[in-house]
């Protein structure tokens, strides 16, 4: 199952994501979609509560026909962003930060007092289970699903460009010129079509899910964190493509928490 696919998604190396293809796609490209920790904290208690906060995978199988069908009651997502003084969120911004630490740094899962690092066993090259953990490309969840045609098409260009980056005769893809056709159709279908990706969930609106002014102040804190590791000149960040194409996101999101 699974194993007969031009792509595979996965919430690696979050704890409730699994690494359940061993070796089998060892020449695979690594694209990883970034979302505002804003939108992507809520999210994420969305589909845990339409799970019913599952511990297992078969668990959520059995729950897995709920996904993207209803939003929880506001007070319900108040009580868990605020619960034990705020942990449920915190923990969860702290690995929003973190696996994007993981994938700018080939799979780095922590950081030695001596500075030496952790590296996932999934991505050390004696392993031979994957030839890097490093991304083609960083998408941009809000910028694909942008409304501005503009936004929208040069993500999806993106997208592609990296799905098929040294693997031209392996991935089966519509021509260059019909790209812009494949944008539209997701767009057209998030407006349409129930379960596609919450956007035609029941509930109330998720802008009315609000924080503290002091867990702003934590995203705010932990979105320049980032920027300011992945623009340091020292350790060459600032020529880096995939780190300057990071920081140029992570800034639309700065801008957003500070205007809010």
């Amino acid at each position: 199952e699974g194993y007969h696919v031009s792509t595979l998604k996965t919430s690696y190396p979050h704890n409730e994501g699994t690494w359940s293809w061993g070796d089998s796609f060892y020449d695979a490209n690594i694209i990883f979609l970034v979302r505002s920790p804003r939108w992507a904290i809520p999210a994420y208690y969305d589909i845990r509560s339409e799970l019913a906060f599952s511990n297992g995978i078969e668990d959520s199988k059995n729950r897995v026909d709920f996904t993207y069908t209803a939003r929880p009651a506001i007070w319900k997502w108040n009580k868990w962003a605020i619960a034990d003084r705020g942990e449920n969120f915190r923990e969860q911004l702290e690995k929003w930060g973190w696996m994007i630490d993981f994938y700018m740094n080939n799979g780095r899962r922590a950081i030695y007092a001596d500075g030496s690092s952790i590296i996932d066993a999934h991505c050390r090259p004696e392993n031979e289970i994957i030839h890097s953990c490093i991304p083609k490309a960083i998408i941009s969840y809000e910028r694909l699903g942008s409304t501005d045609k503009l936004i929208g098409e040069a993500e999806t260009m993106k997208l592609a460009n990296a799905m098929i980056e040294g693997r031209e005769n392996e991935v089966p893809m519509a021509e260059r010129g019909d790209w812009g056709c494949g944008y539209d159709k997701v767009i057209d279908r998030r407006k349409k079509e129930p379960r596609w990706d919450g956007t035609t969930r029941r509930g109330q609106d998720e802008k009315r899910r609000r924080y503290k002014s002091s867990s702003l102040e934590e995203i705010n804190a932990e979105i320049i964190r980032l920027i300011t590791t992945y623009s340091d000149a020292s350790k060459g960040w600032d020529v880096d493509p995939l780190a300057n194409d990071l920081v140029s996101i992570l800034a639309e999101y700065r801008a957003e928490i500070d205007a809010e």
